[in-house]
């Protein structure tokens, strides 16, 4: 993409619907022009729920983009996650019919057909899929690609991406029905690793944990290749609940407690047995005391529960000791006070918080170095790095669109190699898009029981 294109990152998430506008610049750095962020009304634990309210809120999201950059938002790129979405990983080959002459792109695109042509669960379609590493005549898998090697049976392992296709749609009807068009999607793990995450960190071999309203979503990375993601229910929005539940709240008064950072703590030992909060809670009524510590360790035992799915996942991945760069956390449960030292306490890993910021360039808004904006930014880097498609035109009157009216398992598993990004730039619109999604249910063991 040119210098100065247009691009439009937009992440319809369980709690709010974020819409980023930004423009290329030096390098792969963009900058960002103006956003739009609403509530989100039709989305629960990641997927489209009401597609109506939905649309609504794209619009919404995307006229106070408009208007704040002057930009006709036409196009976006959006993330995709949910429990709908899963990974498999393929074995396919074939024999060549002439073993003499070198391989060359025509016979990789053979081996992507297999890909395309395989069948999928009834009601599921490919998302993305990723060459992960060729073998010629069963040898050493080459890392790289097979171009201009000699051999009679090429085979590749490929990492393939599925969803519902009822789930996708959902997506697309709502963007098409805030009068847009839907680009492409990304998945929003790989979004919020590309805000947050350094090259060197890749390397090395990181664990991002994006702890966002309806789900938190695992993707970890050694050798710069996402080597394995997961996604499960427990998130923001439960330990909303959890809070409400417990303390018998309104919802409104227990989403404050937990976003004021005075008042919540990650951690819970270092708070004095008799200190008390009071929280306005029904209108009319008393204020609600409740005392600090025993709410801190609520949260706390959220936490835990969510971060046992954490290292259950790290341990699954067969890289649980070559995480040299530790675990690094962003969206927007990483706004909670103390998760640093908690993640390390209860990992044994270095920890720190993800803030998008280092793609972006000339920043003057600081308000963008949040890490509740790591997955719109996430998209946006990504639109800018995979797409031409971008491109808008600047108007000195903003116009809006309204709202229209109604109108998969493994075959044979090989474990991840190291296949960058840039080595497969010359397939046909191979996505180096990963996910696997794990719902286990569990439960709060101190707090449930009481």
């Amino acid at each position: 993409m040119d210098k100065g294109k247009i691009i439009v990152g937009l992440d319809i998430g369980t709690t709010k619907i974020c819409c980023i506008v930004a423009q290329k610049v030096e390098g792969k750095k963009i900058e960002i022009l103006g956003s739009g962020v609403v509530p989100s009304r039709g989305v629960q634990d990641g997927e489209v729920r009401n597609i109506r309210d939905t649309a609504e809120d794209i619009q919404a999201a995307c006229a106070k983009a408009s208007s704040k950059t002057g930009v006709e938002i036409k196009k976006v790129f959006v993330g995709i996650a949910g429990a709908h979405v899963r990974s498999s990983v393929y074995k396919l080959g074939y024999t060549r019919q002439n073993s003499s002459k070198l391989i060359d792109i025509d016979d990789v695109k053979l081996l992507e057909e297999q890909v395309k042509n395989l069948n999928n669960e009834p009601g599921e379609q490919i998302i993305s899929y990723q060459a992960q590493e060729f073998y010629v005549d069963q040898k050493v898998p080459i890392k790289n690609n097979p171009i201009g090697v000699m051999g009679n049976r090429l085979e590749a392992s490929w990492h393939v991406i599925t969803g519902n296709v009822s789930s996708t749609r959902s997506i697309e009807m709502s963007v098409e029905m805030a009068g847009l068009e839907l680009i492409d999607f990304d998945l929003e793990p790989l979004a919020s690793a590309s805000a947050v995450l350094t090259d060197e960190q890749m390397e090395e071999g990181v664990c991002l944990i994006d702890i966002g309203g309806g789900t938190t979503d695992v993707a970890i990375f050694t050798k710069g290749i996402i080597r394995h993601t997961a996604i499960f229910p427990y998130a923001g929005e439960y330990i909303t609940q959890m809070i409400q539940s417990k303390l018998k709240l309104r919802y409104e008064a227990a989403k404050k407690l937990k976003e004021n950072p005075h008042a919540t703590s990650a951690l819970f030992q270092h708070i004095p047995e008799n200190k008390i909060l009071t929280v306005n809670n029904l209108t009319g009524l008393p204020p609600v005391q409740i005392q600090q510590r025993y709410y801190c360790r609520l949260v706390n035992a959220c936490l835990e529960q969510i971060f046992n799915q954490v290292k259950n996942e790290i341990a699954s991945s067969y890289y649980k000791n070559k995480l040299n760069a530790g675990i690094v956390v962003t969206g927007g449960g990483a706004m909670i006070p103390n998760l640093k030292n908690f993640v390390e306490q209860f990992t044994g890993y270095h920890a720190q918080i993800g803030l998008p910021i280092s793609r972006l360039s000339n920043l003057q808004d600081k308000s963008y170095a949040q890490t509740i904006y790591a997955t719109s930014i996430g998209l946006a880097l990504l639109a800018a790095d995979n797409s031409e498609d971008y491109i808008y035109e600047k108007l000195e009157k903003i116009q809006t669109n309204s709202v229209a009216t109604d109108q998969q398992e493994t075959k044979e598993y090989e474990q991840p190699v190291e296949t960058k990004r840039k080595n497969l730039s010359w397939l046909e619109k191979i996505q180096t898009k990963i996910g696997s999604f794990l719902l286990d249910e569990a439960s709060i063991k101190e707090f449930e029981d009481n």
